[in-house]
């Protein structure tokens, strides 16, 4: 939602658009999670200038009442108080964006959920919460931190954000939906049948299992496409992921209205996700999933699955140990034929 002139007081985030004719314009950050800003007419917030990408950047609205600004792989960077953005980059009450030519100003209201009044109209934004068995898949770039030393900022940006691009693009391809971008990291969800209860394994098994193969062809992708930005820049050493999925029931909250709708999974399926993501350093794989995500996979590929190797380990904030089945990408490859 924009509203031209003067900025009035509002309790939701907001940001200011500077006009080249000294005009402001201010967008008000309700009614979703997420608000794109580019050039093209289907952005939440069109800028209409030349330097500015047809898909520039990304503000995302996180469950800790937060708000993060993410270059999408732009030609001329995203950049919060003149520093350059390479990762989703928490913004303050008062940060100063600029992107191409284009200014804008962050202002956090009363930062809290989005959620509109218990009073609002159908026409209006609404949040549901039904319970889904889902999948999540959690994709990490490992060495980050070390990158950030080797690489100079505008070339770490437009590695950062052309990965964060085609991999959101990938996850859309293969029937995924991003859930959010996290540091060096993206988490994703694909939705497979609304749930009355929270055993994954009651609901419809072979739609289940084609939709798990779809999430693992994802990942597969992803492994590529990471070797495919290896060979288009100069980076001092190849990019690798670290990749986690987990097949369970979780609460998805739904915000949107009549011509919008997102999505977003909340509960321990999405906390075991990120979870096992973690293991894959110490079982020196490139992916690993969960003992209910094999389930459903094994189902279908029969011996096939046994490209996973399984192991017992003990995940940080669980009392007891989970089985976890984990193999590199080149295998799993091999055997979805990806």
């Amino acid at each position: 939602m924009s509203v031209p002139g003067e900025p009035a007081a509002t309790t939701a985030p907001y940001v200011i658009l500077r006009e080249p004719d000294g005009s402001q314009r201010k967008y008000i950050l309700a009614g979703a999670t997420a608000w794109t800003l580019g050039r093209d007419e289907d952005n939440a917030i069109v800028l209409t200038d030349p330097s500015v990408s047809r898909q520039h950047a990304l503000l995302q609205y996180l469950d800790n009442n937060s708000i993060y600004l993410i270059d999408l792989g732009s030609r001329n960077g995203s950049f919060v108080n003149n520093r350059r953005v390479s990762i989703p980059t928490l913004l303050q009450d008062g940060d100063h964006l600029t992107l191409g030519q284009s200014q804008l100003e962050f202002h956090s209201g009363s930062l809290a959920s989005p959620e509109p009044s218990p009073a609002a109209k159908l026409s209006d934004t609404l949040v549901l919460q039904t319970r889904w068995l889902i999948s999540v898949a959690v994709v990490d770039v490992r060495g980050y931190g070390q990158l950030t030393q080797q690489l100079d900022e505008r070339l770490l940006s437009q590695v950062m954000g052309d990965w964060f691009r085609r991999g959101g693009d990938i996850i859309q391809q293969y029937g995924g939906t991003v859930d959010k971008y996290i540091g060096d990291a993206i988490m994703a969800v694909w939705f497979h049948a609304p749930q009355a209860n929270e055993d994954p394994l009651q609901a419809e098994q072979v739609g289940i299992e084609l939709d798990v193969k779809s999430v693992l062809r994802a990942m597969v992708k992803l492994f590529q496409m990471t070797e495919q930005l290896n060979g288009e820049f100069p980076l001092p050493s190849p990019l690798r992921l670290g990749a986690g999925v987990n097949t369970g029931s979780a609460i998805v909250r739904q915000v949107g209205n009549n011509t919008r709708q997102e999505y977003t999974a909340l509960g321990d399926t999405v906390n075991l996700a990120f979870r096992i993501e973690s293991v894959t350093r110490t079982l020196n794989a490139d992916l690993a999933i969960s003992h209910d995500t094999y389930t459903c996979l094994a189902q279908q590929l029969g011996q096939a699955a046994t490209c996973f190797a399984q192991q017992a380990v003990q995940l940080k904030g669980y009392t007891h140990p989970h089985q976890v089945y984990y193999c590199d990408v080149g295998a799993l490859q091999a055997v979805l034929g990806t």
